[in-house]
C-alpha cells in the first residue's frame, strides 16, 4: 500500500514540474527585397506558457499580447529582430537577420502558380458576423513547406497535427469588412504567402418604396418619380434590384462598378404616369445579392408591396335618354357615377336641389303630371359633371288606362335575384346579382334602388347588376331593382331576413327566489333577450330529457330584435328535487337559409324544500336487566334537519350523533333507563316528532334459556382451563432417567 502512495505522489510531482521555454522554431537568415513584406515566427512551449514579446536595436515593437509571428510592411533596409520567451523559470532569446536587397525578388503572391498554398475552402462567402473556419495547406506533398501559418490578428489559428505542415485559421464572429487574411509558408530558400479572398455579405435592413416630392395618392395624367430605397446592404457589386408591376420584372438596376465592401444605401427610381386603372395595381421593388459560385444561393428581399392610389374625376356609366311616358306613370331615373373619391350625387329640376339621400343614384318620380327636366350631377376634389334627363308626358283620357307595369308585379316584371332571398345574420356582407329571367326580355337600363351598399353593372353587356354591402344591418331595409325596357319600367323587391341569435336565455321563478316549498304551485318563466325575427323563433321547456312545452310567435311580425318570455306552471314534489330543467330557443329559418340556430339556457335545477320526517319508527324496545341495548332514529327533509333526543338520564346512557342519524346506547341496562325516550326533528320548513319506550324486564322474568346459555358457557371454560394445562405441563415436563451403571451422569432437563 505504502508503494502505492510513493508512486502517486512521484505522479503528482512529475505532472506538476515547471519547463523554462524553449523555441521551437530555429530561426533563419531571410533575404528579401526592397519592399517586401516579411512575416517572422516565433513559437515557444514553456510551463507556465511563456510571455512573448519583440525587439529590434533595443527598442521594443509594439504588438499584440504573446504574439507569435511578427508582420514587416515593405522592409527598406536590413536589421536585426529579436523575440524572447519569458516565464517564472526562465528566459530566451532569438535572433532573425533580415537582409534587404535592392533587386527583385519573388516571394509574395508573385503569381498564381509561385506559392504552392491552397486553402479549404478556396474562398469564403458568409454573412457578416458569421463564424469562419479555413485550413491553408501545401498544394503537393513535394512542396512541403518547413514553417506554415497565418498572419490575422484577428481569431486564432494552429498548427494540425501529426506533421504540422497545414494550419487552420478560426474566427468566431468575423465582422471586419476590408480585413484580408493571408497564409504564409517557409520553404527551404524562400518565403511567400497567399492571400485569403473573403466575401461578407449582408442583407438590406430595409426595402422601401415612395413617391419622390409627393405624398397621399397620385393624380390622374401626372408623372410621378417612384424610389426604392435600400439601407444598409453589402456588397454592393453583388446586388441586382428588379421593380415589379402585375408579375412581370419591369426594370433592372445593377451596382457592378461598386467596390465597397462596407455596407452602404443605395436607390433606384422608376417612372410612371398616373391613369385610373392603375389604381389599386400592386408594385414592389425586389433586391437579390448574387453572391456567384462557394456561397450561399441568392439571398432575396423584397419590400412591402406599394399599392398604386389614383385620384381622378368623376365620369357617369350610362347615357341619359328622353323618357316618354304618360302621365300619372311612376318614372325611375339612374345616375351610376363612378370616381375617385367616390362621388357626391345631387339631383335637380329647374335649378331646385331635390331631396334625396346622400349619393343616392336612382330617383323615384311618383305619379308624373307634366313634361319636366332632371340633372344629375357628380361631384368629388377633382371635378363636376352634369347629365340630363328630358321626361316628356303624354296627356291621356280619363278612360284610358297605363299599359305599363311597374312597382310589385313579380308575373309581368321579367328580373330575378341570385339567390332568389336573403337570409343573413346581422352585420353579416350581403351580395346580389339582379338580372332579367330571359335574354329575349333583356331591359335597356337595370339598376337598383338601394342607398345601402354599393352596386354596379356587370360587364359586358351591362344588362344585369351586383348589389354588394360590407355589413348589412338595416332591419327594415327592402332593396329593389328596376328595370327599363323599349316602352315600359318595371321593379321587384328583394327579400330580405336577417336573424339574430338571443343574446341570453334564463330561466326564473315568477314572484319568488331561493328554493321552492314543497306542495306549492310556481311558475317558471324563460327569458330570452334581443332574438329576431320572432316569427321563426320556437320556444320549448325540456325536463328529464323531454320536451314538455313549446311556444312560438307566429303572429309576431316585426323584424327587430325583441324580448319573448314563455312560462311553465309546477307543483314542487319533494322527489323533483336536484332535477334538471332547459329552456331551449330555436330559429327556424326555413329554405335558402343557414341550418336552425339553436341557443340553450344554462341549465335551471329544481330546488325543493321540505318538512322533516322520521325513518326509523318502531314504538317500543325491550332489554333484560343487566344486558346492553342501542336504539336510534334518523330523519330526512330538505334542508337537512338537525335531530335532538330526551330521555332519562343515567350514567349508563350515551347519545350520539352522525349527521341525521341519533343513537342511545345503554349499557348494563336497569330499571332506572326504562321510560319514553323522545326524539325532535326541525329544519326551517317544519318539525317532526319520533317516540319510543323503553321496557326493561328483570332476570326472573326470563325464560329458562338464559341458564342454559350460563350453563353452556361454564363448561367452555372449564374445557378451556383443562387444555392450557395439560399444554403448559408438557412444554415444561421434568425427567429422571438413572444410570444403570454408577459412574454415569444423571441426566436432568434443565
Amino acid at each position: 500500500m505504502f508503494q502505492y502512495v510513493l508512486i502517486w505522489c512521484f505522479l503528482v510531482l512529475m505532472t506538476a514540474q515547471s519547463d523554462a521555454p524553449e523555441f521551437l522554431l530555429t530561426p533563419l537568415i531571410r533575404n528579401v527585397t526592397e519592399g517586401d513584406n516579411v512575416t517572422l515566427e516565433c513559437p515557444a512551449r514553456g510551463n507556465p506558457a511563456p510571455a512573448i514579446s519583440w525587439h529590434t536595436n533595443n527598442d521594443t515593437l509594439s504588438t499584440t499580447e504573446n504574439q507569435t509571428t511578427l508582420l514587416i510592411i515593405g522592409v527598406s533596409q536590413s536589421k536585426n529582430y529579436s523575440c524572447t520567451a519569458t516565464n517564472r523559470n526562465g528566459t530566451i532569446l532569438q535572433t532573425f537577420n533580415v537582409n534587404v536587397k535592392k533587386k527583385s525578388a519573388t516571394f509574395t503572391n508573385q503569381s498564381k502558380t509561385a506559392c504552392p498554398l491552397e486553402f479549404i475552402p478556396k474562398r469564403v462567402v458568409e454573412r457578416h458576423g458569421a463564424s469562419l473556419s479555413v485550413i491553408c495547406r501545401p498544394t503537393t506533398t513535394s512542396a512541403e513547406p518547413d514553417i506554415i501559418g497565418w498572419e490575422a490578428p484577428i481569431g486564432k489559428w494552429n498548427l494540425n497535427m501529426p506533421d504540422n505542415k497545414s494550419a487552420t485559421w478560426n474566427v468566431e464572429k468575423f465582422e471586419d469588412w476590408t480585413f484580408e487574411p493571408f497564409c504564409f509558408g517557409t520553404f527551404s530558400d524562400q518565403q511567400c504567402s497567399v492571400t485569403l479572398p473573403i466575401t461578407l455579405y449582408k442583407t438590406p435592413d430595409t426595402v422601401s418604396i415612395s413617391v419622390q416630392n409627393h405624398s397621399g395618392p397620385l393624380q390622374e395624367g401626372r408623372r410621378y418619380t417612384l424610389q426604392c430605397d435600400v439601407f444598409d446592404v453589402a456588397p454592393l457589386a453583388a446586388l441586382t434590384l428588379s421593380w415589379l408591376w402585375k408579375g412581370e420584372i419591369i426594370q433592372t438596376h445593377t451596382y457592378d462598378d461598386h467596390l465597397t465592401k462596407t455596407p452602404e444605401n443605395v436607390s433606384s427610381t422608376w417612372e410612371i404616369t398616373a391613369f385610373r386603372n392603375y389604381s389599386n395595381d400592386m408594385i414592389t421593388c425586389l433586391t437579390i445579392l448574387d453572391l456567384k459560385q462557394d456561397g450561399p444561393s441568392q439571398q432575396v428581399n423584397a419590400s412591402t408591396a406599394f399599392q398604386v392610389i389614383v385620384h381622378y374625376a368623376p365620369e357617369f356609366l350610362l347615357t341619359p335618354l328622353i323618357r316618354n311616358v304618360t302621365e300619372g306613370d311612376n318614372v325611375t331615373l339612374e345616375c351610376p357615377a363612378r370616381g375617385n373619391p367616390a362621388p357626391a350625387i345631387s339631383w335637380h329640376t329647374n335649378n331646385d336641389t331635390l331631396s334625396t339621400t346622400e349619393n343616392q343614384t336612382t330617383l323615384l318620380i311618383i305619379g308624373v303630371s307634366q313634361s319636366k327636366n332632371y340633372s344629375c350631377t357628380a361631384t368629388n376634389r377633382n371635378g363636376t359633371i352634369l347629365q340630363t334627363f328630358n321626361v316628356n308626358v303624354k296627356k291621356t283620357s280619363t278612360s284610358t288606362t297605363t299599359t305599363a307595369t311597374f312597382m310589385n308585379q313579380p308575373t309581368a316584371c321579367p328580373l330575378e335575384f341570385i339567390p332568389k332571398r336573403v337570409v343573413e345574420r346581422y352585420g353579416a356582407s350581403v351580395s346580389v346579382i339582379c338580372r332579367p329571367t330571359t335574354t329575349s326580355a333583356e331591359p335597356d337600363i337595370i339598376g337598383w334602388e338601394a342607398p345601402i351598399g354599393l352596386w354596379n353593372l356587370n360587364m359586358p353587356d351591362n344588362k344585369s347588376a351586383t348589389w354588394n354591402v360590407e355589413k348589412f344591418e338595416d332591419w327594415t331595409f327592402e332593396p329593389v331593382c328596376f328595370g327599363t325596357f323599349s316602352d315600359y319600367q318595371c321593379s321587384v323587391t328583394l327579400p330580405i331576413t336577417l336573424y339574430k341569435t338571443p343574446d341570453t336565455v334564463s330561466i326564473s321563478v315568477q314572484n319568488h327566489s331561493g328554493p321552492l316549498q314543497e306542495g306549492r304551485r310556481y311558475t317558471l318563466q324563460c327569458d330570452v333577450f334581443n332574438v329576431a325575427p320572432l316569427a321563426a323563433l320556437t320556444v320549448s321547456w325540456l325536463w328529464k330529457g323531454e320536451i314538455i312545452q313549446t311556444h312560438t310567435y307566429d303572429d309576431h311580425l316585426t323584424k327587430t330584435p325583441e324580448n319573448v318570455s314563455s312560462t311553465w306552471e309546477i307543483t314542487a314534489f319533494r322527489n323533483y328535487s336536484n332535477e334538471v330543467i332547459t329552456c331551449l330557443t330555436i330559429l327556424d329559418l326555413k329554405q335558402d337559409g343557414p341550418s336552425q340556430q339553436v341557443n340553450t339556457s344554462t341549465v335551471f335545477q329544481v330546488i325543493v324544500h321540505y318538512a322533516p320526517k322520521f325513518t326509523d319508527e318502531y314504538d317500543s324496545v325491550e332489554v333484560v336487566t343487566g344486558g346492553n341495548v342501542s336504539f336510534g332514529c334518523s330523519a330526512e327533509g330538505n334542508p337537512p334537519p338537525e335531530v335532538k333526543c330526551n330521555y332519562p338520564v343515567a350514567i349508563n346512557a350515551r347519545a350520539t350523533t352522525r349527521g341525521r342519524q341519533h343513537t342511545v346506547s345503554i349499557t348494563r341496562a336497569t330499571s332506572a333507563n326504562g321510560g319514553i325516550y323522545n326524539c325532535v326533528a326541525t329544519n326551517e320548513v317544519g318539525t317532526a316528532t319520533w317516540q319510543t319506550t323503553l321496557t326493561i324486564t328483570p332476570l326472573d322474568h326470563t325464560t329458562g334459556v338464559n341458564y342454559y346459555l350460563i350453563l353452556v358457557v361454564i363448561l367452555v371454560i372449564i374445557i378451556i382451563m383443562i387444555l392450557c394445562y395439560y399444554f403448559c405441563t408438557k412444554k415444561h415436563g421434568r425427567y429422571s432417567l438413572i444410570s444403570a451403571r454408577n459412574n454415569d451422569v444423571p441426566l436432568h432437563n434443565l
